[in-house]
């Protein structure tokens, strides 16, 4: 089950009535604080008292992009630096990285070592991958873990309970990944996109950013109860707009 929507001036959230159809008796008997929202041009209901347990753990945190480089990769040295509890995954077929043109990318499987990428970019030719940025990215990257890897083959990992995604396209690969998977423990995992320009430079900021946002809902008790207003006061802070939803384990 995947609850999408976007964040406008007024904040929407949205459950669908067949949540609490099936879900357990902990979740039929939360109170009811309904309200109505509207995304692309379809409108839901989402009970705002769907909550996690009282006694709230330390958040668990996903960072995911297109091939688990860059975007995620920034991200996810961030906040690890910070001592979140945090992994990062890849939502493309395959890992890519610029090549000598851009018809000749550098294509690798999940799961091969960044060292391994490192070592064969650099026979390849050292001084391009030097200046465009990939070797130092994939220095940073083989301190913080072994090798790239893929969201929709992660299930062993368990669940998160937040997922950030650096591209709409991302995104919705992840609320459809999340929605095709056996749904039984009905776990709350909100699922963010801070949209980021795929380049060094952006992923530096878009790195600060995720962080920032983490941190918010790190603090708060309850993120189900305050996520509205954590989304809006980003937004207006920071000047950019995220999409969210709720989807479940």
């Amino acid at each position: 089950m995947c609850l999408l929507f976007h964040s406008p001036k007024t904040p929407p959230l949205l459950l669908l009535k067949s949540l609490l159809k099936h879900s357990s008796p902990r979740l039929q008997d939360a109170g009811a604080n309904s309200r109505t929202c509207s995304y692309r041009r379809i409108r839901f209901i989402w009970n705002t008292r769907v909550a996690l347990p009282e006694s709230v753990m330390k958040l668990r945190y996903a960072m995911v992009c297109s091939s688990n480089q860059n975007r995620s990769m920034e991200s996810h040295f961030l906040l690890k630096r910070e001592g979140f509890d945090v992994a990062s995954y890849g939502t493309g077929q395959h890992v890519k990285l610029p090549g000598p043109s851009i018809r000749e990318p550098n294509v690798y499987d999940f799961g091969t070592p960044y060292k391994q990428m490192f070592d064969d970019l650099r026979r390849k030719d050292v001084e391009l991958y030097k200046r465009n940025g990939i070797l130092p990215m994939l220095k940073r990257n083989l301190g913080v873990k072994l090798a790239p890897q893929r969201w929709q083959d992660n299930a062993a990992d368990g669940p998160f309970d937040v997922v950030i995604t650096f591209e709409e396209k991302v995104f919705d690969l992840v609320l459809e990944d999340l929605h095709n998977r056996n749904q039984h423990l009905l776990k709350p995992v909100l699922v963010i996109n801070l949209e980021v320009k795929d380049n060094h430079e952006e992923a530096a900021i878009g790195g600060r950013l995720a962080l920032i946002l983490c941190q918010e809902l790190d603090a708060t008790e309850n993120w189900e109860d305050t996520i509205d207003d954590i989304i809006n006061n980003f937004e207006k802070q920071h000047r950019r707009k995220l999409l969210y939803s709720i989807s479940f384990y």
